[in-house]
């Protein structure tokens, strides 16, 4: 509020009146009439106005006032209108805020009226004043106390009391005529024993999650015995009030094992949010299990999926996001990074949305003295056409301590791209907030799907996953629609980010603007928006673009090539590429042995990649009876078929390689057929959802290696950097052709066909 001339200011020593103001301060006279100097600082605007009594509080009474109640408050300030008509004749204390009638003879000073005098006389009026208020009337009359709001009749030696608590040079004025017992502070138990209260505290605050929860009448009985084995049972203890502080401390620590756990942990929360100033600076990654099943293309069965998802922490930017098999595993979150790495776009159609495509880096918007006049600007942008997604080289990886995250594969890929990992503290999701966060965003996107399930049991109805056909032979959930493939729910996600999140304003993105005093949506932006404001003050934070990219983030292994190949896990993988490097001497690739690097995707162990030393590229090397799959080959399909020929008795000594390798390939097609699992859904050698996972994790391989091949026909460096993709031997005869455009290439794991032996024949 603003200060004027015949303002009322409340001061520790009383009330004083404004009757000059100037550009440093202003000027006050207090009830004496002493002239005093105030700098604008020491006053602050009052926190409550009760009617007309003060203009203003200052600083050093606010932590008093705000911390009464309105009854306290208004009690005090009628004591202080008493005081001050003893020692001014008027209420207020100023003759220049007199009301009618004042001063009265008996308290006009002109008159010359003893202290005590003036104070009998008052006492006089107080209890005049307390028979004539009916309320206090009837509540006495009903054997009721009354309100403390209102002081009543008071005697000559308390009002004398008064006058002299009022003129203390320490904690005098107002202060004094608080009543103390409204100020009072809780005890805390102080007629308990100290050492009772140390040993109740010691059982109390022991939970840390690991102890089941205990009744108080539990933990009552522990604190006697306690006592006991203290001696200390000769000490009387009252029993309610102990009872009534084990049940103050249970509460305090939590009625959960959960809460106990939380509590526990908070001696280490952080007190403010960590300062990210830029985009690329900390990147969050988080997997979350998707609140929606999904339709399984092979089975038609309902599956559950996880979604992978990796946000710029400055900006809010998704920058990357995939639909993978339950659970995640270390390469595919290492492969999020893969999409971190690359800028996309997707386009938008009036009849159709494509899925993200590999781009190029997008360009800088302006300055972020622009920001709100360029988010105005790009709030009307149109619907259809490209929508940029950005890629970066973060500076540090925040994820939690799931061992997809803190396994030796993860750390490596970080380690080579000099990206710091920041893992956060056991048990405290909330060092993930910005990811966590997301996660709830993501509710309004899956909540709109059919199949929608419910973030746990209690929230899942009883059709939930349910699927029924439809006329014309639908996978349809029932009482909701048609069910989403796992590819379908990725490609709808993006669509999300794309055309709605990154073109909605962000909350947690604002213009900081000092002039502006509400936190209005016109001067917030949207993810996108601050992202391209921000790059000008960073620079380039993206990544060289190179096709065979992905390469650089596949797992490595050393083997050494032979005139037969090279051999991994009783297969042999052999190519005309390794022809010149058969008969390399020792240290030629590492020192100590022959052996070679050679790169390999778990999710598809049918071939290998060699990086050509001479020319750089990134060559596979199939398997030798990679044409005869008829299913797809992962680490965990391979490694179940392994564990069935071993139990057969199939690797022992006697058998020759060959043979080893007929009865590898016969087991992987037997177990991932999903013919099979439909002719006898009740094998127990193998669960249908792994067959479900297998079948998902080699298409989106496939798609992978096939989008850098496409990539790399088409980029004008490919005579240094190419990736020979064999992948169209994975494909059915009437399928093989060139590879495509990158931006004609589409994933649809429905129409992977796993082709043949005839389908190869003429190849």
């Amino acid at each position: 509020m603003e200060l004027f001339v015949g303002a009322l200011i409340l001061f520790p020593e009383g009330p004083r009146t404004v009757v000059g103001i100037s550009p440093i301060g202003y000027t006050t006279r207090d009830i004496a009439g002493t002239m005093t100097e105030v700098p604008w600082v020491d006053v602050a605007p009052a926190r409550a106005v009760v009617s007309g009594h003060v203009d203003a509080v200052a600083e050093s009474l606010v932590a008093v006032l705000s911390g009464l109640s309105d009854a306290a408050l208004q009690e005090s300030l009628d004591r202080q209108e008493i005081v001050l008509t003893l020692k001014t004749g008027f209420a207020r204390g100023h003759r220049s805020l007199a009301r009618k009638g004042e001063p009265f003879p008996a308290f006009d000073p002109a008159n010359g009226a003893s202290d005590t005098k003036k104070c009998a006389t008052m006492a006089k009026v107080l209890e005049q004043e307390a028979q004539q208020d009916r309320r206090r009337q009837r509540e006495l009359e009903g054997g009721k106390a009354s309100a403390r709001s209102r002081v009543g009749a008071v005697s000559q030696r308390q009002l004398l009391n008064w006058l002299a608590d009022y003129d203390r040079d320490i904690n005098g004025g107002l202060l004094a005529l608080v009543d103390k017992r409204r100020v009072r502070r809780h005890t805390m138990f102080a007629s308990l024993d100290p050492e009772v209260r140390r040993v109740a505290q010691e059982l109390v605050s022991h939970p840390d999650g690991t102890w089941s929860v205990r009744s108080v009448d539990e933990l009552f009985r522990r604190t006697l015995l306690s006592l006991k084995a203290e001696g200390l049972d000769a000490m009387e203890v009252p029993e309610a009030t102990l009872r009534a502080y084990l049940s103050h401390l249970k509460k305090a620590a939590g009625a959960t094992t959960r809460s106990h756990t939380t509590k526990k942990l908070r001696g280490v929360l952080a007190l403010s949010a960590y300062p990210a100033l830029r985009p690329g600076q900390v990147v969050a990654i988080d997997v979350t299990r998707a609140d929606t099943f999904c339709v399984d293309p092979w089975t038609g069965q309902a599956v559950s999926v996880e979604i992978i998802t990796a946000i710029d922490v400055c900006t809010r930017v998704v920058l990357a996001l995939r639909v993978v098999p339950r659970s995640a595993n270390a390469v595919e979150a290492g492969l999020i990074l893969y999409d971190v790495l690359r800028p996309f776009s997707q386009a938008v159609e009036p009849d159709r949305v494509h899925d993200w495509r590999w781009a190029g880096v997008p360009e800088t918007v302006g300055a972020i003295d622009d920001a709100i006049v360029e988010a105005e600007r790009l709030s009307g942008r149109p619907l259809l056409g490209e929508h940029a997604i950005p890629g970066l080289l973060p500076d540090a990886i925040r994820a939690d301590k799931g061992s997809i995250f803190t396994g030796g594969y993860f750390r490596q890929v970080c380690a080579s791209l000099g990206i710091h990992l920041l893992l956060s503290r056991g048990k405290k999701p909330t060092d993930n907030s910005f990811v966590e966060r997301w996660h709830e965003t993501l509710q309004r996107c899956l909540q709109q799907l059919a199949g929608h399930k419910g973030r746990n049991v209690s929230q899942r109805g009883s059709d939930a996953g349910t699927i029924v056909r439809d006329k014309k032979g639908r996978a349809t959930f029932k009482g909701d629609g048609p069910g989403l493939t796992p590819r379908e729910l990725e490609l709808r996600l993006r669509e999300f980010i794309t055309t709605d999140y990154h073109r909605t304003r962000h909350g947690g993105i604002t213009v900081v603007d000092r002039a502006i005093e509400d936190r209005s949506p016109a001067v917030g932006m949207t993810p996108l928006e601050l992202f391209d404001a921000l790059l000008l003050a960073v620079g380039r934070i993206h990544v060289l673009q190179r096709p065979d990219l992905l390469y650089d983030l596949l797992p490595t292994l050393w083997l050494t090539i032979r005139h037969d190949g090279v051999e991994y896990k009783d297969l042999t993988f052999d190519s005309a590429d390794l022809d010149d490097f058969r008969n390399v001497p020792k240290g030629f690739f590492r020192d100590g042995d022959r052996a070679a690097p050679f790169l390999y995707d778990p999710r598809d162990l049918s071939r290998l990649w060699f990086r050509h030393p001479h020319t750089g590229a990134a060559v596979e090397i199939p398997w030798r009876r990679a044409f005869q799959l008829l299913a797809p080959m992962t680490d965990v399909v391979l490694e179940a078929a392994t564990k069935t020929v071993r139990r057969r008795g199939g690797t022992n000594q006697g058998i020759n390689k060959a043979a080893l390798q007929r009865e590898i390939l016969t087991t992987v097609n037997d177990i991932a057929s999903i013919d099979r699992l439909r002719a006898d859904p009740d094998l127990v050698d193998w669960k249908p959802n792994k067959v479900t996972a297998a079948h998902l994790r080699a298409s989106r391989s496939q798609f992978d290696h096939d989008e850098a091949a496409a990539a790399a026909s088409a980029s004008p460096t490919r005579r240094t950097r190419t990736v020979t993709s064999t992948a169209s031997t994975r494909r059915r005869a009437d399928s093989t052709g060139p590879a495509p455009a990158a931006g004609d290439l589409t994933f649809d794991p429905t129409q992977t066909a796993w082709p043949d032996l005839e389908s190869q024949e003429g190849q």
